[in-house]
C-alpha cells in the first residue's frame, strides 16, 4: 500500500524475502517450543491427543497469524486474550503436559501487544505460570526454574517477531520514498517538458505574426519567415526526442 498519494504506484508487492524468511521461522520457532507437547500427547489416547493436538495447532497458528503484518492493535489484547483461554481452559484436562503453551502466551504479551503493556502483562504471565506450578504439586525451586524457562524460551520468539515487524516497516517506508521520489521525478519532467513546449510554441507565435504582417510583402522575406519557423519546429522536436530519452534512462 502507498500513502504517498503518488499515481499509478498501487501495485501489490510481494514481502521481501528477509520478511518472508523471518515469518517462516517464527513459525518454525513456535513449532519446536510446543514440540515437546506434541510428542506427548500424540503418545496418549485418543480422548485426551485428539483435542490437544487441535488445541495446540490453534495456538500456533494464532500467533503466527498474529504476529503477521495487517491485524490492528486494538485487536492483539483480544488474541491475547483467546490464547489465555487456550492456554489455561485446557489445563484440568490435559495435565501438567499443557504446560508449553504458556511460552506462547509469554512472547504474545512481550511481542505482540503495545509497548506501555507489553512488560506488565509479560511479568502477569510469569506470575500465573509460578501459581500453576505450585498447583501442579512442584516445590518452590521447581516453579522458579520453570518460569525462568518460560521466560528464556519467549523472549527469543518475541525478539525474532519484533526483528520481523521492523524489518517490515523498513521495507515499507523505503517502497513509499520511492514512491516519493518517483513522484518528484515526474513533477520535475512535465516542468521541463512545459517550459521547453511553451519557449518553442512561444518562438513560433511571434514568428507567424510576422508571417501574417509581412504577407503583403516581398515573397523572399516570406519564405525566409517560413523557413525560421520550420526551424523552431525542428528544434522543438529534436529537443523533445532528447528529453523523452533522457527520462527513459532514469531509473
Amino acid at each position: 500500500m502507498t500513502r504517498s498519494g503518488a499515481p499509478g504506484l498501487r501495485t501489490a508487492v510481494r514481502a521481501p524475502l528477509e520478511v518472508r524468511l523471518g515469518r517462516a521461522a517464527i513459525a518454525a520457532f513456535a513449532l519446536f517450543l510446543m514440540g515437546g507437547t506434541f510428542a506427548h500427547y500424540l503418545q496418549d489416547g485418543p480422548s485426551r491427543a485428539i483435542p490437544a493436538v487441535i488445541l495446540a495447532t490453534a495456538l500456533v497458528a494464532l500467533y503466527v497469524s498474529a504476529s503477521f503484518p495487517g491485524l490492528r492493535r486494538s485487536r492483539l489484547s483480544w488474541v491475547a486474550g483467546a490464547m489465555a483461554l487456550l492456554v489455561y481452559g485446557p489445563l484440568p484436562f490435559l495435565g501438567e503436559w499443557w504446560s508449553a503453551p504458556g511460552i506462547l502466551l509469554a512472547a504474545t504479551a512481550l511481542g505482540l501487544l503495545a509497548r506501555p503493556y507489553a512488560l506488565p502483562a509479560f511479568g502477569l504471565v510469569l506470575l500465573v505460570e509460578m501459581a500453576k506450578s505450585l498447583a501442579l504439586g512442584d516445590d518452590p525451586a521447581t516453579a522458579l526454574s520453570w518460569i525462568l524457562t518460560v521466560a528464556v524460551a519467549s523472549i527469543p520468539l518475541a525478539a525474532l517477531t519484533h526483528f520481523v515487524e521492523t524489518a517490515r516497516v523498513l521495507y515499507a517506508t523505503r517502497a513509499e520514498l520511492v514512491a516519493v521520489e518517483v513522484a518528484a521525478q515526474r513533477a520535475r519532467a512535465m516542468r521541463e517538458l512545459e517550459g521547453i513546449l511553451g519557449s518553442r510554441l512561444d518562438t513560433i507565435a511571434a514568428r507567424g505574426h510576422r508571417v501574417l504582417d509581412a504577407a503583403d510583402g516581398e515573397a523572399e522575406s516570406l519564405r525566409k519567415e517560413l523557413r525560421d519557423m520550420l526551424d523552431v519546429a525542428r528544434e522543438a522536436q529534436r529537443e523533445m526526442r532528447e528529453f523523452a530519452h533522457r527520462e527513459q534512462r532514469l531509473p
